[in-house]
């Protein structure tokens, strides 16, 4: 998503409102699926300290695979963006045009949504799995006795009395 950086020298601000889509093949992270319905509005504009500032507002949905299950499923985006680079930043240089003073957002975008992905991600919520002999979930309430203790049990109750 290419912005004109010369309305800015014209304007104060640039306005965005745009849907946009990220190349997935180009950005590495394992945990990401797929990206939908990507939308980004906001404002870029200079600051007093002629930085770049992105005041943006990113909506969509990640597609995620559950850690229990190991199914897809949808993650809603809903993120605030407020950066604020000098454009003869390293990050910013990757993305800038000089030529046709433009510069792409989406490697900006792209850094706010990975740090978007939760560490655990599941869409299980409270429930209780269980196999043979395993389970995951809240823990049973009811108290075993070990065997191997049961006879230290039985003589400290025999001590109490």
């Amino acid at each position: 998503m290419l912005i004109d950086l010369s309305k800015l020298n014209n304007s104060s601000i640039i306005n965005v409102d745009e849907d946009f889509t990220i190349d997935l093949t180009k950005y590495s992270n394992n945990e990401i699926k797929a990206l939908k319905n990507l939308h980004v509005m906001g404002t870029i504009y200079y600051n007093s300290s002629d930085n770049l500032v992105f005041d943006l507002k990113l909506k969509g949905i990640m597609v995620l695979t559950d850690t229990i299950t190991l199914e897809d499923f949808n993650y809603n985006l809903d993120l605030d963006i407020m950066e604020e680079y000098p454009l003869n930043s390293d990050f910013l240089q990757v993305s800038y045009e000089k030529e046709q003073n433009t510069l792409d957002i989406i490697p900006i975008l792209w850094e706010n949504i990975v740090l978007e992905v939760p560490m655990r991600h599941t869409k299980i919520e409270n429930a209780e799995i269980s196999g043979e002999g395993w389970s995951l979930g809240t823990p049973s309430k009811k108290e075993e006795i070990d065997p191997r203790m049961a006879k230290l049990a039985k003589l400290l109750e025999n001590r109490e009395e």
